[in-house]
């Protein structure tokens, strides 16, 4: 039993290890992908950024720039669920709240991309006027005026 336990591990390692080499040798790296999406290709940088958030399952970084691809490409509902998974993992900052938001708001779903904003808003985005702009005029869209939730 216990040779059996060790040839199992010995396996995965070397599974694990091609995968890894395999991985490392088809470029696909955060700095890959964001030269793709610099130099205009969407497609391509998602495909980077979604190889990587399948072998870095738990990579904040490679969510949230998936998700910003996905909202270029116009996948706003795959954004959306992209930016959920980055805050789940720590993405702290307001990238992906602010990200979301537009993803909601190209959706039309409203009260969902006004609580984005919000939130992005509390944790101290560097466009704070921008985003109360957005606030204020989901407030205000149908003309009568909301109470805020700040």
């Amino acid at each position: 039993m216990r040779h059996l336990i060790v040839l199992i591990i010995c396996a995965l390692t070397i599974v694990l290890g091609l995968a890894n080499l395999a991985f490392a040798r088809s470029g696909s790296t955060l700095s890959t992908g964001q030269a793709l999406a610099d130099a205009g290709d969407i497609k391509g940088a998602m495909r980077v950024f979604a190889a990587l958030t399948r072998v870095q399952t738990e990579s904040a970084e490679a969510h949230a720039r998936l998700g910003g691809m996905q909202l270029l490409d116009r996948r706003y509902a795959d954004a959306v669920r992209s930016f959920q998974r980055a805050v789940s993992l720590g993405d702290n900052g307001t990238r992906s709240f602010l990200g979301m938001g537009m993803a909601y708001l190209h959706m039309g779903q409203m009260g969902a991309a006004r609580a984005a904003f919000v939130e992005a808003r509390a944790r101290g985005t560097r466009q704070p006027a921008q985003v109360d702009e957005l606030i204020t005029w989901i407030d205000t869209r149908d003309g009568v005026p909301t109470v805020p939730l700040r």
